[in-house]
């Protein structure tokens, strides 16, 4: 990076995932792409809304199917806050059924990822949404 050159704004990511390799696997991902932006991770909601405490997120990527809470209601929990209403979020799952597509469309979801998914299409989507671009290739 050349001194006339500024470096972009961080962007915050939450990962929220209860398989520790699958969230594992996201940051490498988004860490090696977006270097300069800031990954956190969070195995549940419950411990997803103590990172929500310390840290304000640009973007949540979150599995629908977790212990707990499903991704559809931690969401809805999320949109009905003034301060989340508005939280770009990426929702990921293997098992998501039409009524869950459909709920994740009404509570303003604009972002399905289906599992499993590539490295290129997960960059793909983050890029789009935060409208940063990748410091290496996504292939």
């Amino acid at each position: 990076m050349s001194a006339n050159t500024k470096r972009p704004q961080e962007m915050n990511i939450l990962v929220i995932d209860d398989e520790e390799k699958i969230c594992e696997l996201i940051k490498i991902f988004l860490e090696s792409a977006f270097p300069f932006h800031s990954v956190v991770a969070a195995p549940n909601a419950a411990q997803a809304m103590q990172k929500f405490l310390n840290q304000e997120f640009d973007l949540v990527i979150m599995d629908h199917v977790m212990p707990g809470k499903l991704g559809i209601e931690f969401i809805e929990q999320l949109r009905n806050s003034v301060k989340y209403n508005k939280l770009k979020i990426i929702l990921i799952s293997g098992y998501l059924q039409q009524e869950d597509v459909l709920a994740a469309i009404q509570l303003n979801v604009k972002h399905i990822i289906v599992k499993p998914f590539t490295r290129q299409h997960l960059i793909q989507q983050v890029s789009d949404i935060l409208k940063i671009n990748p410091e290496v290739e996504t292939d």
